[in-house]
């Protein structure tokens, strides 16, 4: 045999049929591996790590709601204590607020209701008093100039007579002060009731005004526990079900629960073989094998960064270390891939410009 017949034998040997199916895809379709995953993806839930596990509380093919409570981790029972007496605190500053509300409200109504005849009263009798007192005047010094007394005497009815004036006035002077005191006072009360007001206000977000920030320390603190408690519950993040449960209860948790995805919908991550990837586009047809069922799908993500494969072939002969862009394949019918979740899977693109 010829030496260059013989070569030509032998590197046609050496080549892996798979590794040319991949560097040199046939014309007709683009092949591929890739794996059958939910369309939101895989969602791994986990806790922080060196937290003790109280409960599981689902188990693997159980479908959830977001929100619904997966898992319990050590703490719960302190953690609703707090918030039980958040709870009760913010119930007492609510109690509190409400009974200064009452009080300055009794006091308004008091005042309403006794200030006005207060002032009519006392306005009535400085009016009758000025008047007495002004009629007096004239009199009292009448009787002062026409007065004849004698040095070193004493006119008892003259002295008397000024008694009574100065008695007068002074009840003159303290009527009209206390008119004045009353009328200061209803100014003063417009003031103190603007105090009591803002003493018993809560914020306002819509008016954009500040409450007292009293009142917003229960608030604070009921949220300050009620969060504490939301950080020992593990809740659901999003509908799906429950693929596989990794931690139990009474163990120390490493940080991941439980995997889970919404298999509703499933898709077929593909590595294509980078030169390749520029002849698929998006709405491409595509088949999936699963198993020995082929499955119609549509490409409807093509990606653009290049990077190892992590899908391998099982053929001992194809390559192991090939680049790849990942290509999302949406299944027509999700039933067939929902059971295999991370399987693995043979897919064909049917390039539309004709390959």
């Amino acid at each position: 045999m010829p030496h260059g017949l013989r070569i030509g034998m032998l590197v046609a040997l050496a080549l892996p049929p798979a590794a040319s199916a991949q560097s040199a895809a046939p014309r007709d379709g683009v092949h591929a591996l890739g794996r059958l995953l939910p369309a939101t993806g895989l969602i791994t839930v986990g806790s922080r790590p060196g937290q003790r596990i109280d409960e599981i509380d689902v188990d693997v093919g159980d479908d959830v709601k977001a929100g619904d409570v997966l898992a319990v981790l050590e703490g719960r029972g302190q953690a609703e204590a707090q918030l039980r007496l958040a709870l009760t605190q913010q119930r007492v500053a609510k109690f509190q607020r409400q009974a200064k509300i009452d009080q300055f409200a009794l006091e308004r109504e008091r005042f309403e209701k006794t200030h006005a005849p207060r002032a009519e009263a006392a306005k009535t009798v400085a009016d009758a008093l000025r008047k007495l007192l002004d009629r007096a005047t004239p009199l009292y010094k009448i009787g002062d100039a026409a007065a004849n007394v004698a040095p070193g005497t004493v006119d008892k009815a003259k002295l008397e007579d000024e008694g009574k004036y100065v008695e007068l006035l002074a009840k003159t002077v303290q009527a009209e002060l206390d008119v004045k005191l009353l009328e200061a006072e209803k100014a003063l009360t417009e003031k103190k009731n603007a105090l009591e007001d803002a003493q018993v206000a809560l914020a306002d977000a819509e008016k954009k005004t500040f409450g007292n920030p009293e009142f917003d320390v229960p608030d604070d603190q009921y949220a300050l526990a009620q969060a504490a408690v939301e950080a020992v519950v593990v809740r659901a993040p999003r509908d799906g079900k429950i693929l596989d449960v990794t931690a139990h209860a009474g163990e120390v948790g490493t940080g991941q629960l439980m995997l889970m995805g919404d298999v509703s919908k499933m898709v077929a991550e593909a590595e294509v073989f980078q030169s390749d990837a520029l002849r698929v586009k998006v709405g491409d047809a595509a088949t999936v094998k699963i198993l020995d069922q082929a499955v119609a799908g549509k490409v409807t993500r093509v990606g653009t960064v290049v990077g190892r494969n992590q899908v391998a072939n099982p053929d001992p002969r194809a390559l192991k270390d090939v680049r790849v862009v990942k290509i999302q394949v949406t299944l027509d019918d999700s039933e067939p891939a929902a059971r295999l979740v991370n399987m693995e899977a043979e897919v064909v693109i049917t390039p539309s410009g004709g390959g």
